[in-house]
């Protein structure tokens, strides 16, 4: 494995003014290739070959730092807590803390300006891009000063580590995921290249959720609706069956214990071969299918002019439940001082031939 770093562009923090978006080329021996960026803390590019050899980018990307401060979430590591929180109200030990609102009248993905909005601190260590950065106690409403930390590793075999770590000075929600929205068919390839894959998902459960996407609380089993991907099925089979055909759900993930790299997904590519198998430490996952991207042409233009539109690609976001913190039979949503808060995930890509 090798790593290079370049400077991928400029970034003007409203804060402190311009500050340089760092950028990191992770290669190995199996060909996949990945860049991050110090601008969240995300992931920029993934090469992948297909089964004749042929690399493309399999994830949405820009050619510079303006498309990621456009479009949010592309790639990005999300925190301080990744997902919808109901009104953005979280009560813990009796004090009710109001976050920012930032999606319908709830709390998305960390608020107006979550971690993916940031540049983060970085460095190469032991043979992997190691980011940082300090949220501070009342950062979009949250308690506590948060230290938080995401490292990439890319072995060999063409398994993407992600590592996300945090300590908190005072009780606080922290739930971290990645981002990435893929298309195995390639970056530009659309809702034809999506609904070409074949998805198969480790759960036997999902949350239900209401009209605003905040789970009713119920653990829902999976079977005999859309949600049923135990099997593998194409996205274009399945979505139409789904309700308003697409998902921005979370699966309940059939898991042996929190805190240990389990299966989450799979997801296949049969023309191209290409294989994006999920792991993660973590008891859920989100699958997105892209349903909030325009459908016009032109109004999302990425990587070398493409136009990415809508359900033309998917994000497979491990990560506890959503709104957990005010959900009682979801699991453990609060860390404390001496608590530290870690998710392992794992991106492992593959051909098959």
């Amino acid at each position: 494995m090798g790593i290079t770093e370049d400077i991928f562009g400029t970034f003007c923090d409203p804060d402190i003014g311009e500050k340089e978006v760092k950028r990191y080329t992770l290669t190995c021996k199996s060909g996949i290739e990945v860049q991050v960026i110090s601008y969240g803390a995300g992931v920029s590019a993934v090469l992948v070959p297909d089964k004749l050899g042929n690399k493309e980018h399999v994830t949405l990307g820009f050619d510079d730092i303006k498309g990621y401060e456009k479009f949010g979430y592309q790639g990005s590591s999300v925190g301080r807590r990744a997902n919808r929180i109901c009104k953005g109200k979280i009560t813990i030990d009796g004090q009710t803390y109001q976050l920012n609102i930032n999606n319908n009248d709830n709390h998305l993905h960390g608020g107006k300006r979550g971690w993916d909005k940031y540049i983060w601190e970085s460095c190469i260590t032991d043979g992997s891009v190691v980011f940082s950065r300090l949220s501070p106690d009342g950062e979009e409403g949250y308690p506590g000063d948060v230290l938080a930390q995401v490292k990439y590793s890319l072995d060999d075999d063409g398994s993407l580590h992600i590592d996300f770590e945090a300590m908190t000075t005072k009780a606080t929600p922290i739930c971290m995921t990645n981002h990435c929205f893929f298309n195995l068919a390639g970056h530009c390839c659309g809702q034809k290249g999506l609904f070409e894959h074949v998805v198969k998902v480790n759960a036997d459960r999902f949350t239900p959720v209401s009209k605003d996407l905040i789970p009713t609380g119920e653990l829902a089993p999976v079977g005999g609706t859309a949600y049923d991907l135990r099997s593998p099925i194409t996205f274009g089979e399945v979505l139409p069956k789904a309700p308003g055909q697409g998902f921005d759900h979370n699966f309940c993930l059939h898991q042996v214990r929190r805190g240990e790299l389990g299966f989450a997904a799979r997801f296949h590519h049969p023309p191209t071969g290409r294989v994006l198998e999920v792991y993660t430490s973590e008891p859920g996952v989100q699958i997105y299918t892209g349903n909030f991207i325009p459908k016009e042409k032109g109004k999302m233009v990425g990587r070398n002019g493409s136009s990415y539109t809508y359900q033309a690609s998917f994000c497979c976001e491990p990560q506890n439940f959503p709104d957990a913190v005010n959900q009682p039979n979801f699991p453990l949503d609060i860390y404390r001082p001496g608590q530290p808060y870690k998710h392992s995930m794992m991106y492992k890509f593959s051909v098959e031939k």
